[in-house]
Protein backbone atom coordinates (compact mmCIF):
# COMPACT_ATOMS: atom_id res chain seq x y z
CA UNK A 1 0.00 0.00 0.00
CA UNK A 2 1.16 3.76 -1.29
CA UNK A 3 2.30 4.84 2.49
CA UNK A 4 0.60 8.60 0.81
CA UNK A 5 -2.73 7.11 1.34
CA UNK A 6 -5.01 7.55 4.34
CA UNK A 7 -6.56 4.68 5.76
CA UNK A 8 -10.00 4.19 7.97
CA UNK A 9 -9.91 2.62 10.77
CA UNK A 10 -13.09 2.16 12.61
CA UNK A 11 -13.96 2.18 16.22
CA UNK A 12 -16.48 1.03 18.76
CA UNK A 13 -16.33 2.53 22.11
CA UNK A 14 -15.41 0.30 25.45
CA UNK A 15 -19.00 1.18 26.89
CA UNK A 16 -22.57 -0.21 25.61
CA UNK A 17 -24.03 2.38 23.47
CA UNK A 18 -28.47 2.92 22.86
CA UNK A 19 -28.27 -0.79 24.48
CA UNK A 20 -25.58 -2.50 22.33
CA UNK A 21 -22.44 -4.01 24.04
CA UNK A 22 -19.64 -5.62 23.07
CA UNK A 23 -21.16 -8.11 20.55
CA UNK A 24 -22.96 -5.86 18.74
CA UNK A 25 -20.36 -3.12 18.24
CA UNK A 26 -18.10 -6.16 16.96
CA UNK A 27 -21.27 -6.96 14.29
CA UNK A 28 -21.10 -3.42 13.28
CA UNK A 29 -17.59 -3.31 12.97
CA UNK A 30 -17.75 -6.27 11.05
CA UNK A 31 -20.07 -4.94 8.51
CA UNK A 32 -18.19 -1.35 8.33
CA UNK A 33 -14.97 -3.16 6.60
CA UNK A 34 -17.43 -5.00 4.66
CA UNK A 35 -16.84 -8.66 5.60
CA UNK A 36 -19.35 -9.72 3.62
CA UNK A 37 -18.20 -8.30 0.60
CA UNK A 38 -14.88 -9.50 1.30
CA UNK A 39 -15.61 -13.22 1.86
CA UNK A 40 -16.69 -15.49 -1.17
CA UNK A 41 -19.22 -18.13 -0.54
CA UNK A 42 -16.96 -21.32 0.13
CA UNK A 43 -14.05 -19.36 1.10
CA UNK A 44 -11.94 -21.25 4.01
CA UNK A 45 -11.55 -18.55 6.39
CA UNK A 46 -8.89 -18.52 9.43
CA UNK A 47 -9.69 -17.01 12.23
CA UNK A 48 -6.01 -16.08 13.50
CA UNK A 49 -6.02 -15.46 17.54
CA UNK A 50 -4.18 -16.34 20.50
CA UNK A 51 -6.75 -18.30 22.87
CA UNK A 52 -4.10 -17.42 25.50
CA UNK A 53 -1.79 -19.97 27.84
CA UNK A 54 -2.95 -21.86 30.83
CA UNK A 55 -3.48 -20.25 33.92
CA UNK A 56 -3.77 -16.97 31.82
CA UNK A 57 -7.16 -14.69 32.06
CA UNK A 58 -6.99 -11.68 29.84
CA UNK A 59 -6.97 -13.73 26.65
CA UNK A 60 -9.66 -12.78 24.60
CA UNK A 61 -13.26 -14.35 25.64
CA UNK A 62 -14.51 -16.47 23.17
CA UNK A 63 -17.51 -14.99 22.56
CA UNK A 64 -15.76 -12.39 20.20
CA UNK A 65 -14.03 -14.76 17.78
CA UNK A 66 -17.76 -16.69 17.59
CA UNK A 67 -19.32 -13.36 17.01
CA UNK A 68 -16.98 -13.54 13.99
CA UNK A 69 -17.31 -16.90 13.01
CA UNK A 70 -20.71 -16.11 12.67
CA UNK A 71 -20.14 -13.30 10.53
CA UNK A 72 -18.19 -15.50 8.12
CA UNK A 73 -20.83 -18.19 7.97
CA UNK A 74 -23.54 -15.53 7.30
CA UNK A 75 -21.34 -14.38 4.34
CA UNK A 76 -21.41 -17.87 2.71
CA UNK A 77 -17.61 -18.61 3.87
CA UNK A 78 -16.59 -21.45 6.12
CA UNK A 79 -14.25 -20.56 9.33
CA UNK A 80 -11.99 -21.87 11.33
CA UNK A 81 -10.68 -20.74 14.28
CA UNK A 82 -6.86 -21.12 14.34
CA UNK A 83 -3.33 -20.64 15.72
CA UNK A 84 0.07 -22.16 15.97
CA UNK A 85 2.56 -24.28 17.76
CA UNK A 86 5.34 -21.94 20.48
CA UNK A 87 8.68 -22.45 20.15
CA UNK A 88 9.66 -22.69 23.97
CA UNK A 89 8.32 -25.55 25.79
CA UNK A 90 5.06 -25.24 27.72
CA UNK A 91 0.95 -26.11 27.05
CA UNK A 92 1.43 -25.31 23.31
CA UNK A 93 4.14 -26.56 22.29
CA UNK A 94 2.82 -29.45 20.23
CA UNK A 95 -1.03 -29.82 19.02
CA UNK A 96 -2.09 -32.33 21.24
CA UNK A 97 -1.10 -30.06 23.92
CA UNK A 98 -2.13 -26.52 22.17
CA UNK A 99 -5.44 -28.20 21.68
CA UNK A 100 -5.78 -29.02 25.16
CA UNK A 101 -5.13 -25.38 26.34
CA UNK A 102 -7.53 -24.42 23.87
CA UNK A 103 -10.79 -26.29 25.44
CA UNK A 104 -9.16 -25.66 28.46
CA UNK A 105 -9.76 -21.69 27.99
CA UNK A 106 -13.21 -22.18 26.36
CA UNK A 107 -12.08 -22.64 22.51
CA UNK A 108 -13.66 -25.86 20.65
CA UNK A 109 -15.46 -26.94 17.66
CA UNK A 110 -18.82 -26.70 19.94
CA UNK A 111 -18.13 -23.40 21.44
CA UNK A 112 -16.83 -21.78 18.21
CA UNK A 113 -19.63 -23.48 15.82
CA UNK A 114 -16.84 -24.31 13.64
CA UNK A 115 -13.37 -26.56 13.65
CA UNK A 116 -10.89 -25.68 15.87
CA UNK A 117 -7.46 -26.00 14.42
CA UNK A 118 -3.43 -25.77 14.85
CA UNK A 119 -2.34 -24.07 12.06
CA UNK A 120 1.55 -25.92 11.58
CA UNK A 121 0.06 -29.01 12.55
CA UNK A 122 1.19 -31.56 15.35
CA UNK A 123 4.78 -30.50 15.72
CA UNK A 124 5.08 -27.52 14.20
CA UNK A 125 6.32 -28.85 10.69
CA UNK A 126 3.62 -27.98 8.45
CA UNK A 127 4.49 -24.99 6.44
CA UNK A 128 4.97 -23.28 3.12
CA UNK A 129 7.72 -20.91 2.49
CA UNK A 130 6.83 -18.23 1.19
CA UNK A 131 9.30 -15.89 -0.75
CA UNK A 132 10.39 -12.19 0.85
CA UNK A 133 12.45 -10.83 -1.98
CA UNK A 134 12.92 -7.51 -0.27
CA UNK A 135 14.30 -9.12 3.24
CA UNK A 136 18.05 -8.04 4.70
CA UNK A 137 17.38 -11.12 6.58
CA UNK A 138 16.51 -14.30 5.31
CA UNK A 139 15.09 -15.46 1.26
CA UNK A 140 11.74 -16.35 2.77
CA UNK A 141 9.29 -17.08 5.81
CA UNK A 142 7.99 -20.22 6.91
CA UNK A 143 4.51 -19.86 7.41
CA UNK A 144 2.02 -21.85 8.82
CA UNK A 145 0.32 -24.08 6.24
CA UNK A 146 -3.24 -23.83 7.03
CA UNK A 147 -2.87 -20.28 7.32
CA UNK A 148 -1.11 -19.78 3.96
CA UNK A 149 -3.66 -22.04 2.05
CA UNK A 150 -6.79 -20.06 3.48
CA UNK A 151 -8.87 -18.23 1.38
CA UNK A 152 -9.19 -15.09 3.72
CA UNK A 153 -8.41 -14.40 7.17
CA UNK A 154 -9.53 -12.14 9.99
CA UNK A 155 -6.84 -11.66 12.24
CA UNK A 156 -8.56 -11.27 15.98
CA UNK A 157 -5.93 -8.81 18.45
CA UNK A 158 -5.58 -8.73 22.16
CA UNK A 159 -3.45 -5.09 22.26
CA UNK A 160 -1.71 -5.23 25.11
CA UNK A 161 2.10 -4.77 26.33
CA UNK A 162 4.68 -6.96 25.50
CA UNK A 163 8.07 -7.96 27.42
CA UNK A 164 10.06 -8.40 24.11
CA UNK A 165 8.32 -6.21 21.45
CA UNK A 166 6.92 -3.56 23.84
CA UNK A 167 3.64 -3.42 22.24
CA UNK A 168 1.70 -6.64 21.26
CA UNK A 169 -1.06 -6.10 18.26
CA UNK A 170 -2.46 -6.86 15.06
CA UNK A 171 1.26 -6.93 13.29
CA UNK A 172 2.73 -9.02 16.50
CA UNK A 173 0.03 -11.32 16.36
CA UNK A 174 0.02 -12.03 12.22
CA UNK A 175 3.95 -12.36 12.13
CA UNK A 176 5.23 -14.17 14.74
CA UNK A 177 1.64 -15.94 15.40
CA UNK A 178 1.40 -17.09 11.81
CA UNK A 179 5.43 -18.70 11.99
CA UNK A 180 6.09 -22.30 12.00
CA UNK A 181 7.89 -23.15 15.22
CA UNK A 182 11.36 -22.97 13.18
CA UNK A 183 10.25 -19.71 12.14
CA UNK A 184 9.61 -18.35 15.42
CA UNK A 185 13.19 -19.04 16.02
CA UNK A 186 14.15 -17.33 12.85
CA UNK A 187 12.95 -14.02 14.30
CA UNK A 188 13.93 -14.22 17.78
CA UNK A 189 17.64 -15.65 17.17
CA UNK A 190 20.25 -13.87 15.30
CA UNK A 191 22.73 -16.92 15.86
CA UNK A 192 22.83 -20.15 14.98
CA UNK A 193 21.88 -23.28 17.64
CA UNK A 194 24.70 -25.16 19.25
CA UNK A 195 24.31 -28.57 20.94
CA UNK A 196 24.60 -28.83 24.88
CA UNK A 197 26.52 -32.29 24.72
CA UNK A 198 26.04 -32.89 28.38
CA UNK A 199 22.19 -32.92 27.51
CA UNK A 200 22.48 -34.79 24.24
CA UNK A 201 21.12 -38.37 24.16
CA UNK A 202 22.02 -38.98 20.60
CA UNK A 203 18.15 -39.89 19.54
CA UNK A 204 18.73 -38.75 16.22
CA UNK A 205 15.99 -36.45 15.38
CA UNK A 206 17.64 -33.68 14.91
CA UNK A 207 19.70 -35.51 12.52
CA UNK A 208 16.66 -36.50 10.71
CA UNK A 209 14.98 -33.22 10.34
CA UNK A 210 18.41 -31.33 9.53
CA UNK A 211 17.30 -29.88 6.05
CA UNK A 212 21.33 -29.26 4.95
CA UNK A 213 22.50 -32.12 6.74
CA UNK A 214 24.19 -30.11 9.27
CA UNK A 215 24.52 -32.68 11.96
CA UNK A 216 26.50 -35.21 12.92
CA UNK A 217 27.60 -36.90 16.00
CA UNK A 218 31.35 -37.09 17.96
CA UNK A 219 32.90 -38.66 20.37
CA UNK A 220 31.19 -37.04 23.90
CA UNK A 221 29.82 -37.36 27.13
CA UNK A 222 26.08 -36.72 26.49
CA UNK A 223 23.37 -37.48 29.00
CA UNK A 224 22.10 -40.99 29.60
CA UNK A 225 25.46 -42.74 29.56
CA UNK A 226 26.17 -41.99 25.58
CA UNK A 227 29.29 -41.41 24.07
CA UNK A 228 28.25 -40.11 21.10
CA UNK A 229 26.63 -36.65 20.85
CA UNK A 230 25.39 -34.23 17.95
CA UNK A 231 27.22 -31.71 16.68
CA UNK A 232 26.04 -28.47 14.38
CA UNK A 233 28.81 -27.66 11.93
CA UNK A 234 28.20 -24.18 11.51
CA UNK A 235 29.17 -23.69 8.02
CA UNK A 236 26.49 -26.03 7.21
CA UNK A 237 23.69 -24.64 8.93
CA UNK A 238 20.96 -22.44 7.73
CA UNK A 239 19.60 -20.94 11.09
CA UNK A 240 16.54 -22.64 10.14
CA UNK A 241 15.53 -23.86 13.89
CA UNK A 242 14.34 -27.00 13.02
CA UNK A 243 16.56 -29.13 15.52
CA UNK A 244 15.81 -26.47 18.08
CA UNK A 245 11.74 -27.47 18.17
CA UNK A 246 12.67 -31.62 18.18
CA UNK A 247 15.07 -32.13 20.55
CA UNK A 248 13.47 -33.52 23.56
CA UNK A 249 15.63 -33.22 25.63
CA UNK A 250 16.64 -29.03 24.82
CA UNK A 251 20.02 -30.18 24.21
CA UNK A 252 19.53 -27.32 21.24
CA UNK A 253 18.06 -24.47 23.52
CA UNK A 254 16.17 -21.85 22.11
CA UNK A 255 18.57 -18.58 20.76
CA UNK A 256 16.65 -15.48 22.21
CA UNK A 257 19.46 -13.79 21.60
CA UNK A 258 18.28 -10.72 19.01
CA UNK A 259 18.58 -7.01 18.96
CA UNK A 260 15.39 -5.44 18.96
CA UNK A 261 15.52 -3.53 15.85
CA UNK A 262 15.93 -7.38 13.67
CA UNK A 263 13.25 -9.13 15.35
CA UNK A 264 10.57 -5.86 15.08
CA UNK A 265 11.90 -6.02 11.31
CA UNK A 266 12.02 -9.60 10.88
CA UNK A 267 8.09 -9.94 12.36
CA UNK A 268 6.91 -7.26 10.00
CA UNK A 269 8.46 -8.99 7.03
CA UNK A 270 7.25 -12.52 8.63
CA UNK A 271 3.59 -10.62 8.37
CA UNK A 272 3.88 -9.68 5.02
CA UNK A 273 4.54 -13.01 4.29
CA UNK A 274 1.24 -14.40 6.33
CA UNK A 275 -1.11 -12.76 4.14
CA UNK A 276 0.99 -11.94 0.68
CA UNK A 277 -1.83 -14.51 -1.05
CA UNK A 278 -4.67 -13.04 -0.12
CA UNK A 279 -3.93 -9.39 1.27
CA UNK A 280 -7.53 -8.17 -0.37
CA UNK A 281 -8.99 -10.86 1.52
CA UNK A 282 -7.64 -10.04 5.34
CA UNK A 283 -9.38 -8.02 7.90
CA UNK A 284 -8.10 -7.20 11.31
CA UNK A 285 -10.14 -6.46 14.45
CA UNK A 286 -8.16 -5.46 17.28
CA UNK A 287 -9.49 -5.21 21.10
CA UNK A 288 -8.33 -2.40 23.33
CA UNK A 289 -9.41 -4.45 26.68
CA UNK A 290 -7.61 -5.46 29.90
CA UNK A 291 -4.32 -4.35 28.25
CA UNK A 292 -2.53 -5.85 30.64
CA UNK A 293 1.53 -5.27 30.76
CA UNK A 294 2.56 -8.67 29.00
CA UNK A 295 1.68 -11.04 26.25
CA UNK A 296 -1.24 -13.68 26.94
CA UNK A 297 1.67 -16.55 26.34
CA UNK A 298 2.52 -15.65 30.55
CA UNK A 299 0.80 -18.06 32.87
CA UNK A 300 -1.12 -15.65 34.34
CA UNK A 301 -1.79 -12.26 33.90
CA UNK A 302 -1.45 -9.00 35.79
CA UNK A 303 -4.42 -6.09 35.99
CA UNK A 304 -4.38 -3.91 33.24
CA UNK A 305 -2.82 -0.97 32.94
CA UNK A 306 -5.46 1.73 31.18
CA UNK A 307 -8.69 1.24 31.01
CA UNK A 308 -11.00 -0.01 28.26
CA UNK A 309 -10.99 1.50 25.09
CA UNK A 310 -13.05 -0.64 22.93
CA UNK A 311 -12.75 -2.28 19.77
CA UNK A 312 -10.96 -1.61 16.07
CA UNK A 313 -10.96 -2.51 12.72
CA UNK A 314 -9.64 -1.58 9.40
CA UNK A 315 -8.62 -3.80 6.30
CA UNK A 316 -5.02 -2.20 7.17
CA UNK A 317 -2.77 -3.75 9.92
CA UNK A 318 -0.37 -0.88 10.10
CA UNK A 319 -3.27 1.81 10.57
CA UNK A 320 -4.92 -0.62 13.05
CA UNK A 321 -1.49 -0.93 15.42
CA UNK A 322 -1.38 2.80 14.71
CA UNK A 323 -4.65 4.06 15.71
CA UNK A 324 -4.46 1.42 18.78
CA UNK A 325 -1.17 3.04 19.93
CA UNK A 326 -2.53 6.58 20.03
CA UNK A 327 -5.41 5.42 21.80
CA UNK A 328 -3.18 3.31 24.64
CA UNK A 329 -0.65 6.58 24.36
CA UNK A 330 -3.48 9.23 25.37
CA UNK A 331 -5.21 6.97 28.08
CA UNK A 332 -4.87 7.67 31.97
CA UNK A 333 -2.54 5.31 33.75
CA UNK A 334 -4.84 2.59 36.07
CA UNK A 335 -4.08 3.21 39.65
CA UNK A 336 -2.10 0.10 41.03
CA UNK A 337 -1.19 -1.33 37.89
CA UNK A 338 2.83 -2.01 36.54
CA UNK A 339 2.54 1.19 34.76
CA UNK A 340 1.42 2.83 38.25
CA UNK A 341 4.71 1.52 39.72
CA UNK A 342 7.04 3.44 36.82
CA UNK A 343 8.51 6.42 36.05
CA UNK A 344 6.84 8.06 33.50
CA UNK A 345 8.01 9.91 30.36
CA UNK A 346 4.19 10.14 28.32
CA UNK A 347 5.08 7.31 26.86
CA UNK A 348 3.04 4.80 28.39
CA UNK A 349 4.81 1.61 26.41
CA UNK A 350 8.08 2.70 26.71
CA UNK A 351 7.62 3.32 30.55
CA UNK A 352 6.38 -0.21 31.13
CA UNK A 353 9.43 -2.25 29.18
CA UNK A 354 11.72 0.22 28.02
CA UNK A 355 11.55 -1.06 24.06
CA UNK A 356 11.32 1.34 21.01
CA UNK A 357 8.46 -0.32 19.71
CA UNK A 358 7.84 1.96 16.49
CA UNK A 359 10.18 0.07 13.89
CA UNK A 360 7.35 -2.56 13.85
CA UNK A 361 5.10 -0.21 12.28
CA UNK A 362 7.69 1.50 10.78
CA UNK A 363 9.58 -1.55 8.59
CA UNK A 364 5.21 -2.38 8.01
CA UNK A 365 4.94 0.90 6.18
CA UNK A 366 8.22 0.53 4.07
CA UNK A 367 7.65 -2.62 2.64
CA UNK A 368 4.14 -1.93 1.36
CA UNK A 369 1.70 -3.62 4.13
CA UNK A 370 0.01 -0.72 5.20
CA UNK A 371 0.56 2.94 6.35
CA UNK A 372 0.57 4.56 9.43
CA UNK A 373 -1.64 7.55 8.51
CA UNK A 374 -5.57 6.39 9.51
CA UNK A 375 -8.96 8.15 9.59
CA UNK A 376 -10.84 7.37 12.72
CA UNK A 377 -14.19 6.68 12.39
CA UNK A 378 -16.96 5.87 15.09
CA UNK A 379 -19.56 3.56 15.06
Amino acid sequence: MDARVTATVFHAPARPKNGAGAVQHLEKLLKAVDLAEIVEARDLVAIKLHWGEAGNTAYLRPTYARTIADAIRAAGGRPFVTDTNVLYRGARHDAVDNLGSAARNGFTAESMGCPVIVADGLRGHDSVDVPTPFSRYFDSATIASAIHHADAMVVLSHVKGHLLFGFGGALKNLGMGCATSAGKHVLHADVKPKVTPALCTACRRCHRICPSDAISYVDGAGAKGVSKVARIDETRCIGCGECVTVCPEEAIPIAWNTAQTPLLEKTAEYAWAACATKRAKTVFVSLLIDIVPDCDCFGFSDVPVVPDLGILASTDPVALDQAALDLMLAAPVLPGSALAAKAHTGDHLRDLHGHDYQGLLEHAEAIGLGTRKYELKEI
